[in-house]
């Protein structure tokens, strides 16, 4: 169990920004958004794990990125789960179609199709740029 927040910030949400064309920089406090409320439903079940690998990556997940994950053995079709294969770790869409539950990584490749052993379900990602 976590003595210690994960997280303990509240930030500013000043304004939105756009990816594409540019818009009239104007700052304006719109709200205090608690980042431990907003990715944290359930504090004694979260932690976080340290990304290694590439193989999520097209799902926006990189290596040396953090993620916030809650410990859970149910999870709904399209989370990105960590799951428990043959005693190690890792990290894969869960998935439902006619035939039943499996995983899938980003390249749609079916990984596993037989007993699923889910440890976690990723809430969030934290990168530091």
């Amino acid at each position: 169990m976590l003595k210690e927040p994960i997280l303990k910030s509240k930030l500013p949400l000043l304004g939105i920004i756009e990816a594409g064309f540019a818009t009239p920089a104007e700052e304006n406090n719109l709200d205090q958004i608690s980042i431990d409320d907003w990715l944290i439903k359930d504090r004694s079940a979260s932690f976080m794990l340290k990304v290694r690998s590439n193989s999520m990556q097209n799902a926006g997940i990189c290596i040396g990125d953090y993620l916030i994950v809650e410990r859970t053995n149910e999870a709904r079709p399209g989370n990105i789960v960590i799951v428990d294969k043959d005693g190690s770790w890792t990290m894969k869409y869960f998935r439902k179609d006619s035939e039943g539950y499996y995983l899938e990584s980003p390249d749609n490749d079916v990984l596993l199709r037989d007993e699923i052993s889910i440890s976690a379900v990723v809430k969030g990602v934290i990168r530091k740029y």
